[in-house]
């Protein structure tokens, strides 16, 4: 019954990151010609290159187009759970994209403000789903994934598609354009860095009765870890207390990592103030 609460619960913030993610897009961005980040700012582009060469082509189509290959690796390679809410994330999007219509006089006449709410809105929702413990698609499910396949984070691959962007932005559209995108990106990795605070550091206590299989996929994760010892003082049975460290940006792929594991596995996460020590960090 948990588990029925806890997926009714994210598919409804799936939902609502997809109607965010439209109105922010539809009524904001597209009026201030700003272009959001990830995948969504690389259909924005798409769509305006075409429209200024005479064609039409909408943002939902190539949003969809887009991200179908990302969600079948997604599904294969990373995981079924996580993929199935990032489908209805990206497919609700697609939808709300369709529905809401751009407005043909801009509702904020400033781009400045566009730029705000368009990247308030859509940080927002990513930090609403990162917080109920999956992605948005695009461009995360190549950071989960490369990381996975390298061991280690590459937060990097992020930044570099949305320097692109800018870039391309600026070159195409103005620098106008490439400047207020930069307003846009930058707002909405606040938001979404204020609601789901992914550089905080905390340390996660696992207790297994199956640490073996644990440690196999442990050893995939890209932190390590520490086993201990223990007993159980009720059950008196032997138990595992396997201990790391990483930023509550990895909980998402290390809560996985421990439900495929062993699904009745006891966690306990700390905020973490202060590091001493050898700690390896990619951020």
């Amino acid at each position: 019954m948990t588990d029925l609460k806890m997926s009714s619960k994210r598919i409804v913030v799936a939902m609502i990151y997809g109607f965010l993610a439209a109105v922010s897009v539809n009524l904001f961005l597209i009026p201030a010609k700003t272009y959001s980040s990830g995948v969504t700012g690389v259909a924005q582009l798409l769509t305006a290159l075409v429209s200024h060469l005479g064609g039409s082509l909408s943002v939902a189509a190539l949003v969809f187009i887009l991200n179908v290959p990302l969600l079948v690796l997604a599904w294969f390679k990373i995981n079924h759970q996580y993929a199935i809410f990032s489908i209805v994330a990206v497919f609700t999007s697609v939808i709300f994209l369709k529905i809401i219509p751009v407005p043909v006089q801009p509702i904020l006449t400033e781009r400045f403000a566009g730029a705000l709410f368009g990247g308030a809105l859509i940080g927002l929702g990513v930090g609403l789903c990162f917080r109920a413990g999956f992605s948005t698609g695009g461009t995360d499910v190549i950071v989960t994934l490369v990381g996975r396949l390298t061991g280690k984070r590459v937060g990097v691959v992020n930044n570099v598609i949305n320097g692109m962007i800018i870039l391309a932005a600026g070159i195409f559209f103005g620098w106008g354009a490439a400047l207020y995108s930069i307003v846009e990106i930058f707002v909405s990795s606040l938001l979404m860095d204020y609601i789901y605070t992914q550089q905080q550091k905390v340390t996660v206590t696992i207790f297994t009765k199956q640490p073996e299989a644990l440690k196999k996929r442990m050893r995939e994760f890209i932190h390590g870890a520490t086993e201990l010892d223990g007993t159980g003082l009720y059950t008196n049975q032997e138990t595992s207390v396997i201990m790391t460290v990483v930023s509550k940006y990895d909980l998402t792929a290390l809560k996985l990592v421990v439900q495929d594991a062993d699904p009745n596995a006891f966690v306990n996460i700390q905020s973490t103030m202060n590091l001493w020590g050898r700690f390896e960090s990619n951020e």
